[in-house]
């Protein structure tokens, strides 16, 4: 995985990609690591399929771009997304402190 694993808090799985055998430590517990393991054996078949004739080297490089692209353009996604609500969220701050400053009748908070 991409951060540091302390092996007190981690366990460690076998996990099996293009019929290779690998043994790797995660926090994140079997489950999460079934999903990653499925997610690059559909990924990197999928690409295999659509290039016959390329070493596995090459396919593996082609799943790891793949991956990391749709990676890229998710993040890029939730910050987008994430700086649409926080406009709406000021706006919606803004409102109600107009309307606090309007509903005292002084004019001041």
């Amino acid at each position: 995985m991409s951060e540091s694993v302390n092996s007190a808090d981690a366990s460690w799985f076998n996990v099996t990609i293009a019929g290779k055998r690998f043994n790797i430590a995660s926090r994140h517990g079997e489950p999460h690591i079934r999903e990653v393991e499925r997610l690059l054996e559909e990924t990197y078949e999928e690409i295999r399929a659509r290039v016959p004739g390329q070493t596995a080297h090459n396919i593996a490089l082609l799943t790891a771009l793949n991956l990391a692209d749709q990676l890229l353009t998710l993040k890029q996604a939730v910050r987008e997304e994430s700086g649409d609500w926080s406009n709406r969220v000021e706006l919606l701050l803004q409102r109600l402190d107009r309307m606090l400053t309007i509903g005292d009748g002084s004019g001041q908070r």
